[in-house]
């Protein structure tokens, strides 16, 4: 009996040593990081993470919140130190202070179940943001979270947006994702919606053609306004070198109702219409969308735009100049308007240039038309080199112009501009 006590006490004494000595892992951790930030002495960090990942190791210590937190302190520094021979042996440490901070408070909460929480799934993450944010929630040292949420969260996703940033300008679109993706994950923690971290994930994952992730951030940013009609763009352009007309189409019609003035989601749609015969459609859309708002340029143009594919010059003509009348500045209405002028002057030119010697009477029919056409195109071909005055096509246009109405001055000076 007596042996069989001594072995029981033996037995005893052992995993109190053994606790003990992991304990004294942790707070040996502690302490490596305390002297860290005393002395800045890259060593005291590196004794301080074998410490703390030995603990983390061990059945004993691996469930303690401080063993956890204090890991996170140390990657925190280690992610923190402007040292850049130190900060390089511990390439890591981003992750690593994210991983050791979510343990923390995941066995800080006073529950069976968040203990068995797996993190890293999405249902376990939503799981343990829950509980956090569970006002019966126990938390058994409570000034770890507001440490972690109100003191290193914030640097932590400011860290994670900036690594991701330089990750996508190098072109390593796989890790400036997966940043991005962690700094949306930081940011809910600290029950912010981070939407330039999930439109920055959405813009790696399109590079990376992992079109359905790429959607999905898009579609979320949309229900809150961010990124405004382009994201609607991005979405079509996606659906579109998916192969998925309809869906291509839905997203531009979306867009259309969240942003009924926007130039290019306008001229997407018309796009759209007009290329499957749907031009009655485009014309009633365009002609409500006016009547709703009268004072928007784009609209005129846009509306001109498909009378010039109709051919139905006047119309056309009379939108283009209805846009500059309410926009004096608007260069592409100014263009199209003499382009369209110009275009027909050329077709008359061509005509007339097709005659023979026999045929004066038509020959001056069809100069004539040129000459009217030309001089239609000038004002505003005019008006538009006022706007862009580096616009080569409209100064093309002017340079024969000129020298068609024979007016040499001006001819010589438009030609220097294009470098002739």
């Amino acid at each position: 009996m007596k042996n069989t006590r001594i072995i029981v006490a033996a037995i005893a004494i052992l995993s109190v040593t053994a606790v003990s000595a992991q304990k004294a892992k942790v707070v040996s951790a502690y302490n490596y990081n305390k002297a860290f930030e005393r002395d800045k002495d890259c060593e005291d960090l590196k004794k301080g993470i074998e410490s703390i990942e030995s603990a983390v190791k061990d059945e004993k210590t691996k469930d303690w919140a401080k063993t956890w937190y204090y890991g996170g302190n140390l990657y925190f520094n280690a992610a923190l130190t402007k040292d850049e021979d130190c900060a390089a042996q511990f390439s890591n440490s981003l992750d690593k202070t994210f991983e050791f901070y979510v343990n923390a408070m995941k066995y800080n909460i006073k529950s069976a179940d968040a203990t068995s929480i797996d993190i890293d799934s999405d249902e376990g993450m939503m799981k343990l943001l829950g509980l956090i944010y569970n006002k019966e929630t126990d938390f058994d040292d409570p000034s770890y979270m507001s440490d972690i949420l109100g003191q290193k969260f914030p640097y932590l996703a400011n860290a994670f947006i900036n690594t991701g940033v330089e990750a996508f300008q190098a072109e390593d679109y796989k890790k400036a994702k997966d940043l991005s993706e962690k700094s949306v994950g930081v940011n809910a923690f600290m029950n912010r919606f981070d939407s330039l971290g999930m439109f920055n994930a959405a813009l790696a994952a399109e590079r990376l053609e992992m079109y359905d992730d790429a959607l999905a951030y898009y579609s979320i940013l949309t229900t809150v306004g961010y990124g405004g009609p382009e994201l609607y763009l991005y979405m079509a352009s996606i659906y579109d070198r998916k192969g998925d007309t309809t869906k291509k189409i839905e997203v531009i019609e979306k867009g259309r109702k969240a942003y009924p003035n926007d130039p290019n989601l306008i001229t997407e749609e018309l796009s759209y219409l007009i290329s499957t015969g749907q031009t009655e459609k485009a014309l009633n859309n365009f002609g409500a969308a006016i009547e709703a708002d009268p004072s928007n340029p784009s609209l005129y143009y846009n509306r001109g735009i498909i009378y010039d594919e109709l051919k139905e010059t006047d119309k056309a003509a009379a939108d283009y100049q209805k846009a500059m009348d309410v926009d004096p500045d608007f260069f592409d209405a100014a263009y199209n308007l003499g382009a369209m002028y110009y275009n027909i002057a050329v077709e008359w030119n061509n005509k007339a240039s097709g005659y023979g010697l026999n045929e004066t009477a038509k020959y001056k029919a069809a100069n004539d038309k040129a000459n009217e056409y030309f001089a239609k195109a000038r004002p505003a071909l005019e008006k538009a080199h006022e706007l862009n005055p580096e616009d080569k096509p409209t100064i093309a246009s002017l340079v024969k112009i000129y020298a068609m109405t024979g007016e040499d001055e001006l001819y010589i000076n438009m030609k220097k501009k294009l470098g002739q």
